[in-house]
């Protein structure tokens, strides 16, 4: 705005802080990923002494209330997640709490960005739809996806975002992400319906204990009496707290427990069902209920394994990698600092960043080994920006960047789906340039169902249908696959049933069943297992294998 020859920036308006002596009485209120990471992300911060709670699952209710108290022309992700925590506030004003207790006694906490994404904007919608909606001063906490694991202020704030927060962040996005792939990848094969349900629903029990009563590790008294006061005691608290992360088994005994609970469900793995694969807009692909039209219970209705992604870490991971391009694209450009400077600065950038993806590589692998080793581990971001190349320049970072053409591409290739599903919100501007991109990609690679929809607070009978004709060429394709490798075998589908019947473990979730190259479906690679299980028996009467 300029007035007179002045300029006059546009700048945040100042916001009542949440501090140090508030935390007894201040809940702080999260939500917007799955309800699985919810939970969890909340037990965590809870583990660290706050108050805390995730937000109800997002409903077409909340998008109704966002559209009366917000602006006009923004995507679905925002309608829904702004609509559901006013709706929260609103709630407890009706329950008969005063608006001014609300808003004295709650702090909302969320991510932010920044790009061309409307996501960057979402925390001044937040604070217009409650002001809208009566609630001015309510607090928006906002820590940035780009600014690293240690963003604590150094002063007495009311949430410390330090290493302990981000620790225990990446810890519960960890659990949920595993969680949540396992949970999809085994729900459509239950003999007793809603046992997986069950088992998720103790799994997430046990898990938010653990995470709700985990201390963070402390500097021993010994380096603490020695380092104390000096430049090098943030640097080897530092140190310490990841080597304590890296050592401490506590979260794979966690997760081992819940495997043993999931074991306890029966699975019939012979059914054949297509594996849609889905990807698309961060949000859009991962919440689950009206925000994307129910997909993911709907495609197991129509008989499909949902095979989802690990949404966090899978995004940590493409957002280390960027930092480590972006690096070195600005290699050479000194900065005015001299060339053996610059050259340190960027070699020890490079390395921190590679050893932070080694880390969170293994942290996963962890944890997939803990549940029996049954799932697919992290795509490496490499070879999906080498899938991509061809059609996405990676320096069109907003959104999900190259990930949805190569993740397409990378799913069927490697024979892990019959079809991908890519959600994203109506008018979604970064998804609706990779989908133009997809027709090429499909064109490229010979036999790949892909299809897009988007998702609003409407159409979802248009949606479904439209998925409904892709699902019967991917029907078709998992049952012709699965006669092709019984034309194959020497025993025939009784056989193979009635050997799966006589050995229990072969219809356990955590049996590790092999994955036979061109081979997609559960059922197709069990019966190449068995098969050869069958054709060991001789051998192993005479003593032939052990």
């Amino acid at each position: 705005m300029q007035t007179r020859g002045h300029i006059q920036h546009f700048r945040r308006p100042r916001e009542r802080t949440f501090t140090q002596d508030q935390r007894p009485h201040t809940t702080i209120l999260l939500g917007g990923l799955s309800p699985r990471h919810d939970r969890l992300v909340a037990a965590s911060v809870r583990g660290l002494g706050y108050r805390c709670r995730a937000l109800p699952n997002v409903s077409r209710e909340s998008y109704e209330i966002a559209r009366e108290f917000g602006n006009n022309g923004f995507c679905n992700p925002n309608y829904f997640t702004v609509g559901n925590l006013v709706k929260y506030v609103l709630d407890r004003e009706a329950a008969g709490m005063s608006r001014r207790e609300i808003i004295d006694s709650h702090v909302f906490l969320t991510a932010s960005s920044c790009g061309t994404c409307r996501f960057g904007m979402y925390e001044s919608e937040y604070r217009l739809a409650l002001s809208n909606a009566g609630f001015d001063g309510f607090r928006i906490l906002v820590f940035g996806t780009d600014d690293g694991i240690d963003q604590s202020t150094g002063q007495k704030a009311g949430l410390d975002m330090n290493l302990d927060f981000f620790l225990g962040l990446i810890n519960a996005f960890n659990f949920a992400d595993v969680l949540n792939q396992f949970h999809y990848q085994i729900r459509g094969y239950e003999v007793e319906l809603g046992s997986v349900d069950a088992a998720t629903e103790d799994a997430l029990v046990h898990l938010e204990h653990f995470l709700e009563t985990r201390a963070p590790d402390e500097p021993t008294a010994s380096r603490a009496r020695g380092l104390a006061g000096t430049p090098l005691e943030s640097k080897v608290t530092f140190l310490e707290k990841i080597l304590h992360q890296l050592l401490d088994d506590e979260g794979v005994r966690a997760m081992e427990a819940v495997r043993h609970r999931y074991d306890e469900v029966e699975l019939d793995p012979f059914q054949v069902k297509p594996v849609v694969k889905i990807i698309g807009e961060f949000w859009a692909q991962n919440t689950e209920g009206d925000g994307n039209f129910n997909i993911h219970r709907f495609l197991e209705d129509e008989g499909a394994e949902v095979f989802v992604v690990r949404a966090l870490f899978t995004r940590l991971m493409y957002l280390l990698h960027m930092h480590k391009q972006a690096a070195k694209d600005r290699k050479g450009l000194t900065d005015g600092r001299s060339r053996l400077g610059h050259y340190y600065a960027y070699y020890r950038k490079r390395a921190l960043l590679t050893l932070a993806e080694r880390i969170l590589q293994r942290e996963n692998r962890r944890l997939l080994e803990a549940m029996g080793g049954v799932q697919h581990e992290l795509a490496d971001q490499y070879e999906l920006a080498r899938l991509a190349e061809p059609y996405w320049n990676w320096r069109t970072c907003s959104g999900e960047s190259h990930l949805e053409v190569a993740e397409n591409i990378y799913y069927h290739t490697h024979d892990l789906c019959h079809m991908v599903l890519s959600v994203k919100p109506f008018g979604c501007m970064p998804s609706t340039q990779s989908d133009g991109v997809q027709i090429r990609v499909v064109e490229d690679h010979h036999g790949m169902t892909f299809i897009p929809i988007e998702t609003s607070g409407d159409s979802e009978v248009i949606a479904h249908s439209r998925i409904q004709m892709a699902l019967g060429g991917a029907r078709q394709r998992a049952r012709k696959e699965f006669a092709d490798v019984l034309d194959g075998c020497r025993w025939s589908l009784g056989d193979m049933r009635a050997y799966a019947a006589d050995h229990p473990r072969l219809r356990r979730p955590s049996y590790r069943i092999p994955h036979t190259p061109g081979v997609v479906g559960r059922a197709a690679n069990l019966a190449l297992h068995v098969n050869e299980l069958l054709e060991a028996r001789p051998a192993v009467a005479s003593g032939g294998i052990t």
